[in-house]
């Protein structure tokens, strides 16, 4: 069971309390095998959730969620930490060098694995990076990743909503749902269910039953395509 789109407290809408020590608990307690944070233009926290997550028999998959030029969010995935952070540096230079306000926007905080803050982001990572969407999936498999439109049904942020369909020829295999129905016009992709999750207590709201030999976005994309018995189910859905 995967829930592979979770918030840490450095994202500005992200709860204080979600520390890498309290989405691991939550995740155990829910019953997940595999989770990954997507933190908003920034992969400042998955390495330590990473770490914390595979030291106690959780496994993990690097991620980030990009806002385009076109206030389209893109989950962007990667096999390892080096990859995820270096796209990470590549596309914070395109982050506008607006200062977060956290009165208004909340706090953007890394922490360690004991909950004590180690900095403050200062720039506020809830913008659009001045890259297309184009130009954001290009980087991303350039890095090796798989690239993921994030809740393609929802109203504000979804490809569907922004853009008003998928273009052709960016080689999606695999969209994520926020609700049940699959939009007209992406009945083709596999779809990915996550919690989105922003408070402790989203984690694993909503989870994707994944059939795979290992944990890597190959293998996702294979699933994708239903190689090998390999698939991408609904898990389950609460409120």
């Amino acid at each position: 069971m995967a829930d592979l789109h979770i918030h840490t407290c450095l994202s500005p809408c992200g709860d204080l309390r979600m520390s890498p020590r309290v989405i691991v608990e939550t995740a155990l307690a829910q019953g997940l095998d595999l989770i990954s944070v997507t933190d908003h233009n920034t992969c400042g926290m998955a390495g330590t959730v990473g770490d914390l997550a595979r030291e106690n028999g959780l496994s993990f998959l690097y991620g980030i969620e990009v806002q385009t030029q076109e206030e389209v969010h893109l989950l962007a995935y990667f096999d390892d930490l080096d990859s995820c952070t270096a796209f990470s540096a590549e596309i914070y230079p395109f982050l506008p060098d607006v200062p977060n306000d956290p009165v208004h926007f909340g706090d953007q905080v890394v922490v360690d694995a004991t909950d004590e803050i180690i900095r403050v982001e200062p720039r506020l990572l809830l913008n659009s990076v001045t890259l297309s969407l184009e130009e954001v999936v290009a980087r991303v498999r350039n890095r090796g990743g798989l690239a993921v439109p994030a809740h393609v049904d929802r109203t504000g942020f979804g490809i569907m909503y922004q853009l008003g369909f998928i273009p052709p020829g960016l080689g999606f295999s695999i969209i994520e749902l926020d609700g049940d129905e699959i939009p007209p016009g992406c009945e083709k992709y596999a779809v990915l269910h996550s919690s989105d999750a922003h408070y402790p207590e989203e984690i694993g709201r909503r989870t994707s039953l994944l059939t795979l030999e290992r944990v890597s976005v190959e293998e996702l994309r294979r699933a994708a395509a239903g190689v090998g018995g390999r698939s991408i189910e609904y898990g389950r859905r609460r409120r």
